[in-house]
């Protein structure tokens, strides 16, 4: 029986694969030669669009097609090396995360586990941000877009044929749409078309409508010239893009366009270059190697202190390349060859993962086993989780002060408002205690990104409703905090923050636009105080924290497990007494003009206190004391933090 030619095995495409896949660890692992390496996955996109699309039409077209059998093949190929990998991952976290590490981990398994892992990440912010680095599932986002895309590919083509519609024509459709939607939807939200299958999925379709089209690759004088300009795309894009452009968009079309020049042509060329047998070794594991290169590169950046160098990086990937090998074969190779107990495979495949995924929630839940730690990584998690929820801190978007009776309590006896952003928050235990002692009760009227400014706001060219959205914020909690309700009012913010070289961004007074950030900050806090004292109430104000430039929540906890504390000591090379200090001096100071700005106003009878004195000396600022965190992350307070940088001031 001969074999239909998109079946046969094609080792150029292995080798594409290689390249796709090394372009992506060099990208991961911060090689500044190929800022545009994610592209890699565009061509695994392609890749497996092709190969998937080419079986499934094949096999509708010979009558022989069968959901069992496709989808029996898909689990054999993905889900051996997945939970394998799961299983790993999770016995690492156990050993070296801190409970809100771990119980985030067990969040996004959960989500591996039911195939939906770009969704979640969606909600967690830009793949492109530093955070992300810390996620060690962030890679899975594809894997969740390709098991989504195979879910229905089988039942457009289906309905295609049904319907008497060429399965091309249909496929084409479907592309264009998906397409012209990832170009709407990438420069108002780059991140929700970076996640999403419907933005993504002309992608995989590109590779469908080659194996429709044009299943047998081109050869001659024409392939060469496809492959030529198909290295030319390659090259290009992972040389010109980077993580600050809008991706996907129209950029995508390049490693897109890319990638099915090479696959859909046979040349000298690429026999040479991507037939070699290196090459078909590394694209035979590549989704292995892509399994595990993330999750390593992840967890040694959570036990560091100090970013992975290039050389750490790469050195942790060509382990996770042994690592892959192994799994390859020893894992998926046995699966995929198995002919034994099919009946059972998918429910128990379906079954497993739904147990798997309730055990993952029954983790996620519980905090992420907190008795495996001792009270200071505890306390600093429960800290960071209770800045997160904090119901009086509005996110962006909110227009009024939260109501709650927690942020705007019920009482006879006047109040002290702790107003600003996100930074006047930090404090809101060490305000309240300070309350508490006036025997007054607290209201918190807080908003990110918002300091208490009147007639002047706080412009985000990222977020263009900001600044309005702020003033109207703000407008709403000066007739609170000028009522007979409020007698003393605690102001602070991240001041720096509205300091920026970018035009339209920073501190924008409403009366003189022509002031710059400064002169804009002066205006509005002079309005601020000048209706305050008007009206008969006791003003605070709180100058800024520095901005640690590492992690202090990590720095704490990679002293307070020992596992951590000996990978970090290696990764950052550091020796004991390092490791023992509770100071730093990778920071950056508050603005000194802002300093100056706030104590002029002491001679109104203003009360300004600075957070450095008791933070910070000649040796640098305190990260840690007595084994204890200060912050939740590098430029927010915790509690204990508070009580540290304030117990001398109130």
């Amino acid at each position: 029986m001969s074999v239909p030619v998109s079946l046969r095995y094609r080792p150029d495409i292995d080798g594409l694969r290689a390249v796709a896949i090394i372009l992506v660890v060099l990208f991961h692992c911060g090689v500044s030669a190929v800022p545009g390496g994610f592209i890699g996955v565009d061509i695994f996109f392609v890749i497996s669009g092709f190969l998937i699309g080419g079986i499934i039409s094949k096999e509708i077209t010979a009558g022989t097609f069968s959901f069992y059998q496709f989808y029996l093949r898909r689990i054999r190929r993905i889900a051996p090396a997945l939970f394998f990998m799961l299983m790993v991952l999770l016995l690492l976290g156990y050993l070296l995360l801190s409970p809100l590490e771990l119980s985030q981990l067990a969040k996004y398994s959960m989500a591996v586990f039911l195939s939906v892992p770009n969704m979640l990440l969606l909600k967690s912010g830009d793949y492109f941000s530093a955070d992300a680095d810390l996620n060690p599932l962030l890679m899975t986002w594809s894997l969740g877009i390709e098991e989504q895309f195979y879910i229905v590919l089988p039942f457009i083509l289906l309905l295609a044929v049904r319907l008497r519609r060429t399965m091309t024509g249909v496929v084409l459709l479907l592309s264009l749409l998906s397409l012209a939607g990832c170009l709407w939807l990438t420069p108002l939200s780059s991140t929700q078309a970076f996640y999403l299958l419907p933005t993504r999925a002309w992608e995989l379709g590109a590779g469908v409508l080659l194996a429709l089209w044009q299943p047998r690759p081109v050869t001659g004088r024409l392939a060469s010239l496809c492959h030529l300009a198909g290295w030319l795309l390659i090259i290009g894009a992972t040389l010109l893009l980077s993580h600050s452009d809008r991706f996907p968009g129209w950029l995508a079309l390049l490693p897109v366009l890319a990638a099915c020049l090479m696959i859909g042509a046979r040349s000298p060329l690429n026999q040479r270059l991507l037939e070699n047998a290196p090459m078909r070794f590394i694209g035979k594991i590549s989704y292995s190697w892509y399994l595990w290169h993330w999750p390593l590169l992840s967890l040694a950046r959570i036990c560091s202190d100090l970013p992975l160098s290039i050389w750490q990086a790469l050195s942790i990937c060509a382990v996770a390349l042994v690592i892959a090998w192994l799994s390859w074969r020893f894992v998926e190779q046995p699966f995929r060859r198995a002919r034994s107990g099919t009946r059972w495979l998918i429910p128990g495949y379906c079954a497993s993962s739904l147990l798997a995924a309730g055990a993952m929630v029954l983790l996620w839940q519980s905090g992420g086993l907190k008795s495996r730690v001792n009270e200071a990584v505890m306390l600093g998690d429960e800290w960071k989780v209770a800045a997160q929820r904090d119901p009086c801190l509005l996110d962006y978007g909110a227009t009024r002060p939260a109501r709650d009776a927690q942020c705007q309590p019920q009482s006879d006896t006047p109040a002290i408002a702790l107003i600003g952003d996100s930074h006047a928050a930090a404090l809101a235990a060490n305000v309240a205690d300070y309350a508490r002692r006036q025997q007054k009760p607290l209201f918190q009227l807080t908003k990110a990104s918002c300091p208490f400014l009147l007639d002047a706001t706080r412009a985000m060219p990222q977020k263009p409703q900001h600044a309005q959205q702020c003033l109207d914020f703000n407008q709403r909690v000066l007739p609170i905090i000028l009522s007979d309700k409020i007698d003393e009012v605690v102001i602070s913010a991240f001041w720096a923050a509205g300091l920026s070289d970018q035009p339209g961004s920073g501190f924008r007074s409403l009366r003189d636009p022509a002031q710059d950030n400064l002169q804009a900050l002066k205006s509005g806090l002079d309005t601020v105080v000048a209706q305050l004292l008007a009206a008969g109430k006791k003003i605070t104000l709180i100058d800024d924290v520095p901005t640690i430039t590492l992690d202090p929540l990590r720095y704490s906890h990679n002293r307070n497990m020992p596992l951590r504390r000996s990978l970090n000591s290696w990764l950052s090379a550091q020796d004991g007494a390092a490791l023992a200090a509770e100071r730093t001096q990778q920071l950056q100071m508050p603005n000194a003009s802002v300093a100056e700005l706030l104590k002029d106003y002491q001679q109104h009878g203003v009360r300004v206190l600075s957070l450095q004195e008791t933070l910070c000396n000649a040796q640098g600022c305190l990260v840690t004391h007595q084994g204890m965190p200060l912050w939740y992350d590098n430029n927010h307070l915790n509690p204990y933090g508070g009580e540290m940088a304030l117990g001398k001031n109130w």
